[in-house]
Order: structure tokens, then C-alpha cells, then sequence
């Protein structure tokens, strides 16, 4: 069961640095070719928000995954200990919630733009696709935070 989490991990970590490399190669040619050449990389802006969507999505999932986001506690809970494992049992259970809720409504959309052949508006490309990443890695964030609920109360049942 480890293998394929592990390959996913890495899979996504070589993804999101795969977009942010040519991110990075992308900026400096347009604002090369801007200032040197007076001449910019066409559709730089539409090839630069799809980057994003690969380092953004795939951020999100790794992020989720080493437990990195930031927490805060806006109610404070008088429940010591007890308080707190309960706290962040409903707190992966909403998040969990909340992400396949946005995958559903993405995929929604995904489906949409592909019925209608959506497409960026310099470079005409497809739309769909990258909907549907993001609908996927939606998906994949809801699942590592019910895993980690899962894991979460199975080491508190167990030191009970």
C-alpha cells in the first residue's frame, strides 16, 4: 500500500517542479524578449496560469499530505488534551468535505468546458484538461485528509 502513495508523492513533488522551473524559464524569456528584444513570449500570461495550476494543485496535495498548512485556533476549547484530538478529528472530516465537494463542482465544470470546447483565448488550447487536474487533485486532497482522520483515530483509540 506504501508504493503507490509513495509513488503519487514523488510523482507530484517532480510535477510541481517540472511548473515551477518552466515557470521561472518562462518569466525570463517574456521579460528578456520584453526589455531586450521588444518582443514578449505570446500567450505568456495563459501559459503562466497553467503553471500555476500545476504548482498550486500540486502544492495543496503535498502540503495536506505533511500535515504543513497553517492552523488556527479561533475558538479556543477548555477540553485540554480530549479537546484538541477532537478539534482536529472535525477538522480533517470538514476539510476531507469541503475538497470532494470542490472536486464534484470542478469536475462539474471540467465536463463543460470540454462539452463546449472551451480554450485559452491566445494559444487556443484546451480548457478541459486542466479542469480536470484540478478536479482530480481535489479529489486526492479529500482523501489524504480522510486518511490522516482515519489514521488520527486509530492512534487515539489505541492509546485509550
Amino acid at each position: 500500500m506504501k508504493e503507490p502513495i509513495l509513488f503519487l508523492k514523488a510523482a507530484l513533488k517532480r510535477l510541481a517542479e517540472l511548473c515551477m522551473a518552466a515557470l521561472a524559464l518562462l518569466t525570463l524569456s517574456d521579460v528578456l524578449g520584453r526589455y531586450v528584444f521588444n518582443v514578449s513570449v505570446v500567450g505568456a500570461v495563459e501559459l503562466t496560469e497553467m503553471l500555476m495550476v500545476g504548482v498550486i494543485f500540486c502544492g495543496v496535495v503535498l502540503a495536506t499530505q505533511a500535515r504543513e498548512h497553517v492552523a488556527v485556533d479561533l475558538l479556543p476549547l477548555p477540553f485540554g488534551r480530549q479537546g484538541k484530538h477532537v478539534m482536529r478529528a472535525v477538522s480533517h472530516a470538514l476539510a476531507a468535505g469541503i475538497s470532494a465537494l470542490l472536486g464534484a463542482v470542478t469536475w462539474s465544470q471540467a465536463l463543460s468546458a470540454l462539452d463546449y470546447g472551451n480554450q485559452t483565448t491566445m494559444l487556443r488550447l484546451p480548457l478541459a484538461p486542466m479542469v480536470f487536474f484540478m478536479s482530480a487533485m481535489l479529489f486526492v486532497n479529500a482523501c489524504v485528509h480522510a486518511t490522516q482522520l482515519w489514521t488520527d483515530l486509530r492512534l487515539e483509540s489505541g492509546n485509550d
